[in-house]
């Protein structure tokens, strides 16, 4: 292993108060409003899969550790307000309240969606929409203070590596892949949906950013770094591919059936 990368882990570094309240005001702020969601969606759907969803958000922060190890990421210890501790890392409260949304909402509105009739331009689009939101997400964290990315990161834009802004995209896509499967199930098995979240979300980030996360451990050479990062993103698209063919299912099976009816008419 690498170990300069390690050496750069600004563990003395304070988390700004004020910030920070910032930070867990708007995350409480979208739980509520993701709570509204999700209790709409059980009202539509008449069965309990996106609150299952959203208590699987809740348990993946046990990940996040591991996750900011693999990402190369660090929040500030000194002055946090800590959610939980695990693996010598230690998550903030706003971070463990964001998780139940954040991993549960982008799936559950994608499963809405496909069984509407998702189309694969508008999957893409939603797939923009997520990096984009995500990249602005995490510009917003690291330029005020409350999370720090060490080491020779590739594709960095304002603070932000974008190879990250893919491999957090990338799970938002797997999540919605495994509820959405989840949900041709019997009601009585929507429960999966508890451990489902966590594992696939888990199971996506890992796989995808292994590429860069391995590069940036073991070599300080840029052009395995930026390959690395290039791998991660390739392989974010390739996935967001593979979901257009089972989220977009749906939607080609009422245009056949919308043309069938044409020419029998």
């Amino acid at each position: 292993m690498y170990p300069s990368i390690l050496d750069a882990v600004p563990w003395d570094a304070v988390m700004p108060a004020d910030h920070q309240m910032i930070y867990l005001v708007a995350s409480c702020v979208a739980f509520v409003a993701s709570l509204w969601f999700i209790a709409s969606e059980c009202r539509r759907r008449g069965d309990w899969l996106a609150a299952f969803a959203f208590i699987g958000g809740g348990l993946t922060i046990f990940y996040e550790p591991l996750a900011d190890i693999l990402a190369s990421v660090f929040y500030p210890v000194q002055g946090q307000l800590t959610w939980i501790e695990l693996v010598g890392r230690k998550v903030p409260v706003a971070v463990g309240i964001l998780y139940f949304w954040y991993m549960s909402v982008p799936a559950v509105y994608a499963v809405r969606r496909a069984e509407q009739g998702l189309t694969r331009a508008a999957l893409w689009r939603l797939y923009l929409f997520l990096f984009t939101a995500i990249t602005f997400f995490e510009f917003y964290g690291s330029n005020i203070g409350v999370q720090f990315y060490y080491g020779p990161h590739p594709y960095v834009v304002f603070g932000a590596p974008l190879w990250c802004t893919a491999s957090f995209s990338a799970f938002a896509v797997g999540t919605s892949i495994c509820l959405y499967l989840i949900s041709k199930l019997e009601r009585q098995h929507h429960w999966l949906a508890i451990f489902g979240v966590p594992l696939s979300m888990a199971g996506t980030h890992m796989v995808v950013s292994l590429p860069t996360t391995l590069a940036m451990l073991t070599t300080t050479d840029p052009f395995w770094i930026w390959t690395g990062g290039t791998l991660t993103i390739a392989l974010s698209l390739v996935l967001t591919h593979a979901a257009s063919l089972v989220l977009c299912s749906d939607s080609a099976a009422m245009q056949k059936s919308r043309l069938a009816a044409g020419g029998a008419a």
